[in-house]
């Protein structure tokens, strides 16, 4: 079995980035756009333009996430920056702060996502620790996550979702800080 290698996405990996994304976008064309847009926004932005604002966002240099490879084939991504960064949490049950939160010095996971045939293996841990590597790097005081709540083996997850599971954070230091929705929580790792 080939490492997976990850790194910050920065301004020359477009063609990594979308060479991952295509043929559709990944989840629902998202393109990594759901959360960095405001409801208004998304819904008259077509998957195409959504494509062309991730490419924007990524040749500009901005924070968008963290990409993983095996033998320089991208297979996984995790979606990270800065809260502040994703407007659509704002309005989110399942990332709602709380009292005393500072969102300027607190990092999200808004998606993770891993390509079919390298889930299992581990992968989805190392894009989380790589995630929480860089917003300490950042100044980051807490990185948090809203993934799927697999606690009890009887409740019914999302395979589909591109949220994670709760398990998978905690692995990686995360601790839950309260349930969210019926089958979400916050989960948080103290950076400082």
């Amino acid at each position: 079995m080939s490492e997976l290698r990850t790194q910050v996405v920065g301004p020359d990996d477009w063609p990594a980035v979308g060479a991952f994304f295509e043929p559709k976008g990944l989840v629902e064309n998202c393109w990594c756009t759901y959360f960095r847009m405001t409801a208004k926004d998304r819904s008259s932005c077509g998957p195409g333009s959504r494509k062309d604002r991730l490419r924007e966002m990524v040749e500009a240099g901005e924070r968008v996430g963290v990409l993983g490879s095996v033998d320089g084939a991208p297979v996984g991504w995790i979606g990270v920056g800065p809260r502040l960064g994703f407007p659509r949490l704002r309005g989110s049950r399942a990332a709602k702060l709380i009292e005393g939160d500072d969102p300027e010095r607190i990092w999200s996971v808004v998606c993770l996502y891993l390509t079919r045939d390298h889930r299992g293996q581990g992968h989805a841990r190392r894009l989380i620790d790589r995630a929480a590597e860089w917003a300490r790097d950042e100044k980051a005081d807490i990185l948090e996550a809203y993934p799927e709540d697999d606690r009890d083996p009887g409740a019914a997850v999302d395979r589909d979702s591109f949220h994670g599971r709760v398990s998978t954070f905690e692995a990686c230091g995360f601790t839950v800080v309260e349930p969210r929705l019926q089958r979400r929580a916050l989960v948080r790792r103290d950076l400082r």
